[in-house]
């Protein structure tokens, strides 16, 4: 004769067996536009940055620039991403500007990445399955593409589609 605590044994499993978790789309923050000024620690490496690469104006430009750290839960240096906000850093409509992920080293920004991406950002809370991934993915959206930023074990993987949903 079976005992009742191997029925409820066996009645726990079976309610298990059925009532099995599937997976759950991802839910993403809203997109939010990062808008705060360039520290001050940042200006002057960024702009000497942005007088190697001509652009005209480069004090004005950092004033104008944006930035926002970058969450590498990999360590380490500080990195920022910073919209460069400059008519010839932009599309003419300013839907997207040249994106730089930076760190400085020796008192000089060093470019980790440059981009063309939109002024919204938000976070992902998936890995997705890139070799080497040690992050979760960072979102630019612009009104024509979306660009993703993954960091590796070897550095950054840099990626866009078009947003507009596929048909």
């Amino acid at each position: 004769m079976i005992r009742s605590k191997a029925i409820r044994r066996l009645l726990a499993a079976s309610l298990l067996m059925f009532l099995q978790v599937t997976d759950a789309p991802a839910q993403m923050a809203r997109p939010e536009p990062f808008d705060t000024s360039v520290s001050e620690a940042w200006r002057a490496p960024l702009t000497r940055f942005l007088s190697g690469l001509n652009v005209s104006n480069a004090v004005a430009t950092v004033e104008a620039s944006r930035a926002v750290v970058f969450q590498n839960p990999a360590g380490g240096p500080e990195r920022m991403i910073i919209r460069v906000r400059h008519k010839e850093a932009c599309t003419v409509d300013e839907d997207e500007c040249l994106t730089v992920i930076a760190h400085i080293e020796n008192n000089e920004l060093v470019s980790d990445a440059m981009f063309y991406a939109g002024d919204k950002i938000s976070y992902g809370d998936f890995k997705p399955r890139v070799p080497g991934v040690q992050s979760l993915p960072i979102f630019f959206y612009g009104r024509q593409q979306v660009v993703a930023v993954i960091v590796t074990a070897k550095g950054l993987v840099v990626s866009s589609h078009s947003a507009e949903a596929p048909k």
